[in-house]
């Protein structure tokens, strides 16, 4: 988290629930056929559950959240019961010393009491998200991986991106911090065995876990970008639209129904929009740079 605090956007520059479900209803239209509610924090929004409702009265049935986890273990029962299955729980450390100094807030045992509390709900699977840093956590790879014997989680190993919240957040990373899913997935191999890999339609390489209960997961979009299967775009709390996460915002959604813009208007816009959509973003280990990318806002 960027050390000189987050900047919270006020109520007005965010899109109203009623735009939202505007708009959900224009991207069902289109053909989107999957929503991963993100953030920030998308547990800080009161109306949760009912924006999970709606996707489901939509007809879209494949809806999954990415959360911190802190606020989770008083919500996954209602989430469940508006109708979300999966859930992904960014997790970088184990160790409560080191959870503080990369987020910034003592909550280890919430998130932890959240991940417990959403595998008792039903959600299925759940996913753990390590970021993987060379000097703040690349010792926990093991301890992380051996969690996949014991419970049926799906632990997902990721490549650090350069973000402008890395470069001058909590932790402190930089480029010298990144590995390699190469070498991520050589120290896992040596605490567990891995079976063939799943077809999985995603950006996850993923691998069941032998002897196990639970998956290894890897994704690289460093070093081995997923570009060329990318079928994603990204939809902000503010109604901007982005077709690459590396890259700015392609249109303004918001701005448009404001102004008075048709749902044809607004289709058309999304079209345009994706008619730019990048071939490959350009994050390599070689070029380690995206300054302009917040994480906090723009969430996993």
């Amino acid at each position: 988290m960027p050390n000189r605090g987050i900047k919270y956007f006020s109520k007005e520059s965010l899109l109203s629930l009623g735009e939202l479900k505007r708009l959900l209803k224009i991207f069902k239209d289109l053909g989107v056929a999957k929503i991963k509610l993100t953030g920030g924090e998308p547990l800080l929004r009161l109306e949760l559950e009912e924006i999970i409702s709606e996707v489901i009265r939509l007809g879209i049935t494949d809806v999954s959240l990415t959360t911190n986890g802190v606020l989770l273990d008083h919500r996954s029962r209602s989430l469940v019961s508006a109708g979300l299955k999966r859930i992904n729980i960014s997790l970088d450390t184990l160790q409560r010393e080191r959870f503080y100094k990369i987020t910034g807030s003592d909550a280890l045992d919430q998130v932890l009491k959240g991940i417990e509390s959403a595998a008792k709900a039903g959600l299925a699977p759940v996913k753990i998200n390590m970021v993987v840093m060379r000097e703040w956590n690349i010792n926990e790879i093991e301890e992380f991986a051996l969690l996949t014997k014991r419970f049926p989680l799906e632990v997902r190993f990721l490549e650090l991106m350069p973000t402008a919240n890395n470069f001058e957040g909590t932790a402190g990373v930089n480029a010298e911090s990144f590995v390699s899913i190469d070498e991520i997935k050589k120290r896992i191999e040596k605490i567990v065995n891995l079976g063939a890999e799943e077809f999985y339609h995603g950006v996850a390489r993923v691998y069941p876990v032998v002897g196990g209960l639970g998956k290894i997961g890897l994704i690289s979009p460093v070093s081995n970008h997923f570009c060329e299967s990318c079928n994603r775009i990204r939809l902000t709390a503010r109604g901007t639209l982005k077709t690459c996460l590396h890259g700015p915002d392609s249109a303004d959604l918001k701005v448009a129904m404001r102004a008075g813009s048709t749902d044809e208007d607004l289709k058309q816009l999304v079209r345009n929009a994706l008619s730019f959509k990048p071939e490959e973003h350009f994050i390599r280990p070689e070029h380690y740079i995206s300054s302009h990318l917040q994480m906090s806002q723009i969430g996993g």
